[in-house]
């Protein structure tokens, strides 16, 4: 085990602050300040060079991790924007994450499988997984309906509902007696179990 003072209460929390980090930012960014407050990790507020330090150590642990895993605890907890401070007149403050795009368009790729025999809307596919990682949201920050992503889409309802079970069914795995994990829960279970043994995420502390 390496000798590193635990930060962090869950693989949540840690993964989301190392997917997170900008390494551009020496100074106390939004992130920073959030985790004071508890939000993101343990009210510790690494930033800076500490920061950027942690946050490729826990990068360094899943270097072993699966194309598949990796991609899914991208998708979950990076941010699918980064700030931009470009100061242009067209720039909306916000840049497209490579990263967070990149690993959704590996998971389009990849669950071509599912619908082996049958037609799939490659479009379709990328927004829903899309949609299920937090973007394609509305005006008031609710996931656009499966009937909007069809018009979208200009696919009948029918096609958008099948191709949203199989991949849901895939991710997030069914509920019951003979209810299956889905690879996205198999994939954070690892990096909680690999985080802890090496000591980055420990218990909470009681107040």
């Amino acid at each position: 085990m390496i000798e590193t003072e635990i930060l962090f209460t869950s693989a949540d929390s840690a993964l989301r602050f190392a997917f997170s980090y900008s390494t551009q930012q020496y100074s106390p960014t939004p992130m920073a300040r959030a985790m004071r407050g508890g939000n993101v990790g343990t009210g510790k507020g690494l930033v800076g060079v500490d920061g950027a330090g942690q946050a490729g150590m826990v990068r360094c642990e899943l270097k072993d991790f699966s194309d598949l895993h990796l991609a899914l605890l991208v998708a979950q907890f990076a941010p699918s924007e980064l700030p931009c401070d470009c100061t242009r007149a067209c720039c909306s403050g916000n840049r497209p994450n490579v990263e967070w795009a990149d690993a959704i368009s590996y998971l389009t790729d990849h669950t071509t499988h599912l619908f082996a025999g049958a037609l799939s809307h490659y479009r379709l596919r990328r927004t829903l997984i899309e949609r299920h990682f937090g973007a394609h949201r509305d005006t008031h920050g609710k996931k656009l309906t499966l009937e909007r992503l069809a018009e979208q889409c200009e696919i009948h309802r029918q096609t958008v509902s099948t191709h949203h079970q199989k991949l849901m069914t895939y991710l997030r795995g069914t509920k019951g007696v003979n209810g299956t994990v889905g690879v996205q829960a198999i994939a954070l279970q690892r990096a909680d179990e690999l985080l802890r043994e090496r000591g980055f995420v420990g218990m909470e502390e009681a107040a």
